[in-house]
């Protein structure tokens, strides 16, 4: 007898996609343990399914803090010259030292957005090249 979820189920899935094929795949200590470093919150048959049809989410990276405050910094730093700036009367020219405060901030800002990389942790240290 068959039971109305059954007959639901079969109504509500295309045969397109439902998944009728199994595919076994045997695995050794060290295949395992990369195979669920790798998964995350996935089951390893739906990792596995991802990967071999090339659907993998995108691996996004921790921000590197140091250089996020840094660089947080230096925008606030550099909005604060703004709004005084702005307070300034239409007719008052910026003075020499206003000047050399927006270009210091803006040196300074261009060099952190160009040594510090603010998507990689500072304390991962060097990574290997693990090809296969």
């Amino acid at each position: 007898m068959d039971n109305i979820f059954n007959r639901i189920s079969r109504v509500n899935i295309s045969k397109n996609l439902l998944r009728t094929y199994c595919v076994s795949v045997r695995l050794n200590k060290d295949e395992l343990q990369l195979l669920n470093a790798r998964r995350g919150e996935k089951s390893k048959g739906e990792w596995l399914r991802m990967a071999s049809l090339q659907k993998l989410p995108p691996v996004i990276p921790e921000i590197n803090t140091e250089a996020w405050k840094a660089i947080s910094d230096i925008s606030q730093k550099l909005n604060r010259i703004a709004t005084h700036i702005d307070s300034k009367s239409k007719d008052s020219k910026l003075t020499h030292t206003e000047l050399f405060a927006v270009k210091r901030q803006l040196a300074e800002l261009r060099q952190n957005l160009l040594s510090a990389d603010i998507w990689s942790n500072p304390d991962e240290g060097n990574a290997e090249d693990q090809t296969w």
